[in-house]
């Protein structure tokens, strides 16, 4: 998706746009791939047991995007994953939407699970990627 028009930044995972919580699914399916393990990160309406509007996500977006390509070919490495998705949101996202997006295949369930934990732990660990209290509501 690098390179695409409109607000899309021209990178391959981060994304000025709604994060479409179907992508995954749509995708064409492998089939080496008996097991397909999706995370969505969801913006909640707290934070910090404050009620919030939105968040915002800044990133250092060269360098996110990048650090993002390297952890999904380790955890294809690692895990033999056929397919893998990742969409991360910058900028004002509204409680209620998706701000992350994984998804993975594999021949079986214990490596789709395992790499998909791996991949939103290192990202939130790793990646340069911050998020921000958007709107406090009162």
């Amino acid at each position: 998706m690098s390179g695409e028009s409109g607000s899309r930044l021209t990178m391959d995972y981060l994304t000025r746009d709604r994060i479409d919580r179907f992508a995954w699914q749509q995708q064409a399916v492998d089939l080496r791939d008996g097991a397909s393990v999706e995370f969505l990160g969801i913006v909640r309406g707290t934070e910090a047991d404050h009620p919030i509007a939105a968040l915002r996500y800044e990133a250092y977006e060269p360098m996110a995007d990048r650090m993002i390509g390297r952890l999904i070919e380790e955890a294809k490495a690692r895990w033999g994953l056929h397919q893998v998705l990742v969409r991360h949101r910058v900028g004002t996202v509204p409680v209620g939407e998706v701000a992350v997006l994984i998804g993975v295949a594999a021949a079986h369930r214990e490596q789709a699970f395992e790499a998909c934990r791996f991949l939103i732990e290192a990202i939130k660990r790793d990646v340069p990627i911050w998020k921000t209290n958007g709107h406090r509501t009162r």
